[in-house]
């Protein structure tokens, strides 16, 4: 049986596509039900359809584009990827930027309850059990915290099926490849301009603020759900293949790779030891490709709480991190 075929009856194959299937019906119902019938503004490709919705309501019309301006942004970032990324990161991202917003249109627009979509449908049941006529602030709070519980856990599971929700992760990626700025400073930025940019266009600070909270409650849920106790791994491979290893950690993965001579204590024979280091995202596409490439090799794999060097964080003493906050800082005051 051909490889590409063996691949499709794969449990690790299926499982991954799984596990990104369920994260994005968990961020889609999370957006439908808790973000979007409350306007709230959490961040992410969402906030950016919350805020244009509002706009389109000001001018007088009944029209619903929260997921129109989904798909256009997905399909927009997933281009951008293509271009800038390549096809490998591309490939990852595109099922979930297909299969998210389809569910958030189902959950969002399609009438299933009462004539109702089922979002608004259970937005509506939110707020009628808690004795209420309207979307008072306990409600908003109670929308916050369990619309931010499902997002995160939505996208914690497509991290766990070795994927990406999509939208601004894309944005996020490029600039960890290409500035200094990592890829969780960056998402912290963009949805941090996002509730700044939804604040000043609503001119209403509460839901801004509940934003916020909704974002914290989704960082916590994907610490919960996928974190460990770190972000990054050192894997040591000991393997008959080593070349092959090699090339896919330069070519596929990007990085490079420490070459160490060994000798077998028991065998006495001289052995390649390869050691790399890679982010903890990247983990799982390893593991699969030794697995496929030599399934007798010996791996060991380490977490790590922080590595500096090319590729990672600069490597940079306190005292010339102070210095340039303050270079950064008078060049703000100076501006």
């Amino acid at each position: 049986m051909p490889k590409k075929i063996r691949d499709i009856f794969n449990k690790r194959f299926w499982k991954h596509y799984l596990c990104i299937t369920l994260g994005c019906f968990l961020l889609a119902f999370g957006d439908a039900v808790f973000i979007t019938p409350f306007q709230l503004i959490p961040g992410g490709i969402i906030s950016v359809g919350v805020i244009v919705q509002y706009f389109v309501d000001l001018s007088g019309s009944h029209a619903q584009v929260i997921d129109i301006v989904t798909w256009c942004l997905q399909i927009i970032l997933l281009v951008v990827s293509f271009i800038f990324l390549g096809k490998r990161f591309t490939l990852r991202t595109l099922f979930a930027s297909f299969v998210y917003p389809l569910f958030f249109t189902l959950l969002y627009r399609i009438p299933m309850i009462d004539g109702l979509p089922v979002g608004q449908a259970l937005a509506n049941m939110v707020i009628e059990t808690s004795g209420e006529s309207t979307a008072t602030l306990p409600v908003l709070l109670i929308s916050a915290i369990f619309g931010g519980a499902f997002i995160g856990a939505g996208v914690a599971f497509t991290y766990l099926g070795d994927g990406s929700s999509g939208g601004f992760d894309v944005l996020c990626v490029l600039s960890a490849k290409h500035t200094p700025i990592k890829e969780a400073m960056a998402s912290f930025l963009i949805d941090a301009t996002l509730v700044i940019v939804g604040i000043f266009c609503t001119k209403q600070l509460t839901p801004g603020l509940l934003g916020i909270l909704a974002a914290l409650v989704c960082a916590i849920a994907i610490q919960f759900v996928y974190s460990r106790s770190s972000t990054y791994v050192i894997a040591e491979i000991i393997s008959d293949e080593y070349e092959k290893i090699i090339d896919y950690v330069v070519t596929k993965m990007e990085r490079t790779t420490t070459v160490l001579d060994g000798i077998g204590a028991y065998s006495g024979k001289e052995r390649k030891v390869i050691r790399v280091a890679f982010s903890n995202r990247e983990l799982q596409a390893f593991r699969d490709f030794i697995a496929q490439t030599d399934p007798k090799a010996f791996v060991t794999f380490t977490n790590a709480s922080m590595i500096n060097g090319e590729g990672f964080d600069p490597l940079i003493t306190r005292k010339k991190a102070r210095k340039e906050k303050k270079n950064k800082g008078d060049a703000s005051n100076g501006e």
